[in-house]
């Protein structure tokens, strides 16, 4: 049997962030899910029950859930309503077993367009084949306001759990992104050849513009030549090598001419020395000339009223808010503009020495400038080549099986359930449960990571694994980094020999992004990114983690099958 929930068009959008369907109150209560822009009326807010139907009701949407899904224990029949009924959980989503009904192609259209723009909306294309189009007649439906909305003992529990659900599939999918990116040495090798090239470049382009003379770096093609042969092993198109190399021939050529350019000023230095000379005797003469005049004060008077549109546009978030016409302002600007314009125009002294100033000017800056704004052009193309690059080898994914099977889950806890006397993987277990346990309504920040590390560190401590030598190195690594954060010492370090410790400290250094994360641990050759993304979306939770993470796994059936299979067994305690 199936089950149809009619439903608008945002809370089917925002269905898509949470992968399920909640009552409406439960969106108010727990610790996500967006309420700030949800359009509901007073009465939908305090509902506390989702309304299922064995038929259709029609309206624009609906979403038709197969029985699988429900707890059909929960289902409280509607007085009057043969086929409707009042459940009082949340329905979470499994590929198959839902479908979207669009009463036409423009909703749908309008939905999809709308989901591109918003990072949270990470699973409206996983579902996409489950969309279809038929105009259904709206049939007699239960009002709101008119049904019982008994406040059911077990709702406290139910959001609970869904406040745990929510940081456990964040931990899921962070584990299993993690391996399904993570790179082997030859992968993680080449990443790291072409950020070296990268800021090879970089290196040549402050040496070029900081020096008079050019000195050619010859290791350049060296270094393009390994990568190129790196790149065409893993990636395989290799194109963008050979402009890499035109483009550094072109730097060489304009960097020897502007080298000459430089050397050729250097020996007219006293006719430059002369120029200035004269020049600040100018702009002395120039000073003088617009106080005795007056027009210095109407200068400062022009900017002090370019300053507040400056100000009064940066509180509204533009650049500049001019004021308008017929204010004083306004009026005042205008007046203030034609008399400097009237001055510049006939006071020929003061135009002789502004068009001899200018002409100083420009000589002056007959120089390299020429090149170097050419050369700046070419080594942002440079850059822009060298991070497609990255980006691709990035996404080069690792094609072995996907194994999560060692990733318990009880009603209490979920823990990696693997080598017991390791103490590192005891620590994690431990840290990525007081995550889970503590952290449902707090924010993302720097200040209680350290709060977590200093906890999760109390719980080792009475663990008999941290009296072992690994624990103890574990402890030491932690008292080591939080000391460092509290300016205590200077330097910390993190043990080679212990991967699974790398990535928990990945993720302490590193909170606040999982790109960030991924690049420190690319830096630093650590291998086991899995545990470090895990923790992440462990502390995000589910709803919050963005579509940029979620869709190299979300594009792949067989890997999105085995998550939501091993999320089942959550579901499961919570039914029984």
């Amino acid at each position: 049997m199936v089950y149809y929930i009619e439903i608008s068009s945002w809370n089917l959008l925002e269905s898509f962030v949470t992968e399920s369907i909640s009552p409406y109150s439960f969106y108010k209560e727990r610790n996500y899910g967006n309420n700030l822009s949800r359009y509901m009326s007073g009465e939908k807010e305090k509902t506390n029950f989702l309304i299922l139907s064995t038929e259709d009701m029609g309206g624009e949407f609906s979403i038709k859930i197969d029985e699988s899904l429900i707890d059909l224990k929960s289902l409280e029949a509607i007085p009057g309503m043969k086929k409707a009924f009042m459940y009082p959980r949340t329905i979470y989503y499994k590929k198959g077993l839902v479908h979207f009904r669009f009463s036409n192609d423009q909703l749908r259209d309008a939905l999809l367009a709308e989901s591109h723009i918003l990072l949270e909306v990470k699973c409206l294309e996983k579902y996409l084949p489950d969309f279809y189009i038929q105009k259904k007649k709206s049939i007699n439906r239960p009002t709101i306001s008119k049904l019982k909305d008994s406040l059911s003992f077990e709702r406290v529990s139910f959001i609970r759990f869904d406040n745990r659900y929510n940081k456990i599939k964040g931990a899921l999918i962070g584990y299993v992104r993690g391996i399904y990116t993570t790179s082997d040495n030859n992968h993680i090798r080449l990443q790291n050849e072409l950020r070296d090239l990268k800021n090879t470049f970089g290196g040549l382009n402050t040496q070029i513009m900081t020096s008079d003379i050019f000195y050619e770096n010859t290791d350049i093609y060296d270094k393009i030549s390994e990568c190129r042969l790196s790149y065409f092993n893993i990636v395989g198109e290799i194109n963008s090598f050979g402009v890499l190399r035109d483009l550094y021939n072109e730097v060489i050529r304009l960097a020897r001419m502007r080298s000459e350019e430089m050397l050729h000023k250097k020996n007219t230095y006293h006719r430059k020395e002369k120029l200035l000379e004269e020049k600040t005797l100018l702009e002395d003469k120039i000073m003088q000339i617009e106080q005795s005049c007056g027009i210095h004060d109407i200068r400062n008077e022009l900017k002090n009223i370019k300053d507040l549109e400056k100000e009064n546009g940066e509180r509204q978030g533009k650049k500049r808010l001019y004021f308008r016409k017929g204010t004083y302002e306004y009026e005042r600007k205008k007046i203030l503009k034609e008399l400097i314009k009237n001055f510049e125009d006939n006071n020929n002294e003061y135009k002789s020495y502004k068009i001899r100033l200018d002409s100083i000017d420009e000589e002056l800056n007959v120089d390299a400038n020429k090149y170097d704004n050419i050369l700046s052009v070419m080594f942002t193309r440079i850059s822009d080549i060298i991070n497609n690059l990255i980006k691709k080898a990035s996404n080069v994914t690792n094609n072995s099986s996907i194994n999560i099977s060692d990733i318990k889950i009880t009603s209490e806890s979920i823990y990696l359930d693997r080598n017991q006397d390791n103490p590192e993987l005891c620590y994690f277990n431990i840290l990525l449960n007081y995550i889970i346990d503590n952290t449902m309504s707090l924010q993302l920040s720097e200040h209680y990571v350290m709060k977590i590390l200093v906890e999760s560190a109390k719980k080792f401590k009475d663990n008999p694994l941290a009296k072992t030598l690994a624990g103890e190195s574990i402890i030491n690594t932690l008292r080591g980094y939080y000391s460092y954060k509290d300016n205590r010492v200077d330097y910390f370090s993190v043990p080679e020999n212990m991967p699974i410790l790398q990535s928990i400290m990945s993720f302490f250094i590193k909170p606040l992004g999982f790109d960030q994360i991924e690049r420190y641990m690319l830096i630093k050759h650590y291998s086991q990114k899995a545990y470090a993304l895990m923790l992440w979306g462990a502390w995000l939770g589910f709803a919050d983690i963005p579509k940029t993470f979620t869709n190299a796994i979300y594009q792949n059936d067989e890997v999105n099958s085995i998550i939501e299979d091993h999320l089942k067994e959550l579901t499961t305690y919570q039914q029984h």
